[in-house]
């Protein structure tokens, strides 16, 4: 998809608001300062989700959640052939790929609108079961 050959998902992460619970309710503020889980979300170019990660506290950074997936360390041990297309939020790794922070005309230019135009599909795909399941949005 956008040139990107064997690319097999593309991931973010999404806010899911939940009320203050009575335990460790301060790990569970968000950066917008309300409460929620993060959920991590992997999806295909297609829009099929083939990983979920929703057991993470608001206060935990998307790359936190990856680094500790199980789908982390399958990666890490070459089980994939392939890689993910993250943003800026996520290390650049060998399996998982993000954008040039300031690219340089040419291909760096090139290789971020391709990746633009790929790693969307993710947020469309979330954006459309918050619409779908408005309980998602809070």
């Amino acid at each position: 998809v956008s040139g990107f050959p064997n690319v097999i998902g593309c991931i973010d992460g999404t806010h899911i608001p939940i009320k203050a619970p009575p335990i460790n309710e301060g790990d569970c503020v968000n950066r917008k300062s309300i409460h929620s889980i993060n959920v991590q979300v992997i999806c295909e170019a297609t829009q099929i989700i083939t990983n979920v990660e929703a057991k993470w506290p608001g206060s935990v950074h998307d790359a936190r959640i990856f680094r500790k997936s199980s789908l982390c360390q399958t990666f890490q041990q070459g089980q994939y052939n392939g890689y993910l297309l993250g943003d800026r939020g996520y290390p650049c790794l060998p399996y998982l790929l993000t954008p040039y922070s300031e690219p340089e005309p040419g291909p760096q230019t090139r290789f971020n609108l391709a990746h633009s135009r790929t790693r969307v599909k993710v947020e469309m795909t979330i954006g459309i079961l918050k619409s779908r399941f408005q309980s998602l949005r809070g």
